[in-house]
């Protein structure tokens, strides 16, 4: 199976910016879901890491990009050619994006994300998968792959979200890594926001967004490997 790089595109993004907002808010203390989720909460908070989500995309997002549009092995001379060049953070982002127009629907995607969560807001799956930045040219990736890049942005931005936090909490909320894989699958695998039944088990769920056995499958694989990853080097555990 393929995927169209440019959704895949838009769903990093999205993951981003839902993943690394919901560690800071998981590491606010606020037992409340409606007061960690509410409009106030959001923007107070966005406002107050403002200065890291630049750097922290940066960190989360350039291997997966450069992973869409390089084999796996020519990433370290990509890197190590721009670095020669003495690029800059956003320098090495454009080219890992391979292509103008890719980076420029990144550039909006992340302007689209971002601004919504300093009002205070996430876009709904079904206006997502409405109004993300399609391209103009056909070029699709392995559908397997872009599931694990998915996963892996979707795990590291939540635990790198946890860790801003004065006391930096090290235990993942598994309701909110679950809701946002969820949601991940969802804008990545399918073209409408998917409905849930009241009495679905969360296995049930998760195979709604993953279609099918296969990519349910790739999904837990790379959830499990990731997790293996956050817990050697970021300290991450179960809560």
């Amino acid at each position: 199976m393929k995927t169209d790089k440019y959704k895949l595109l838009a769903a990093l993004v999205r993951s981003f910016f839902e993943s690394f907002s919901s560690g800071i808010i998981d590491n606010s203390h606020m037992e409340k879901a409606e007061d960690r989720n509410s409009a106030q909460t959001v923007k107070k908070l966005m406002l107050e890491h403002y200065e890291h989500i630049a750097p922290v995309f940066f960190d989360t997002l350039f291997f997966p990009l450069a992973a869409m549009n390089f084999e796996y092995a020519d990433i370290e001379r990509v890197v190590r050619e721009a670095q020669q060049k003495g690029d800059d953070m956003m320098a090495l982002v454009k080219t890992a994006c391979a292509s103008d127009e890719m980076y420029e629907a990144m550039v909006t995607e992340y302007k689209r994300n971002f601004s919504n969560l300093l009002a205070g807001r996430y876009a709904s799956t079904a206006d997502h998968l409405l109004s993300y930045t399609k391209g103009e040219s056909a070029e699709d990736i392995d559908t397997d792959r872009a599931i694990e890049l998915t996963v892996r942005v979707v795990m590291y931005a939540y635990a790198r979200g946890l860790r801003r936090g004065t006391e930096g909490r090290k235990s993942v909320r598994q309701a909110s890594l679950f809701r946002l894989l969820i949601d991940a699958m969802n804008v990545l695998l399918l073209d409408e926001a998917v409905k849930f039944d009241d009495d679905d088990e969360l296995a049930a769920m998760f195979l709604k967004v993953c279609i099918n056995e296969h990519n349910f499958t790739v999904m837990t694989s790379e959830m499990d490997r990731t997790f293996d990853e956050l817990v050697r080097k970021e300290g991450i555990t179960q809560q």
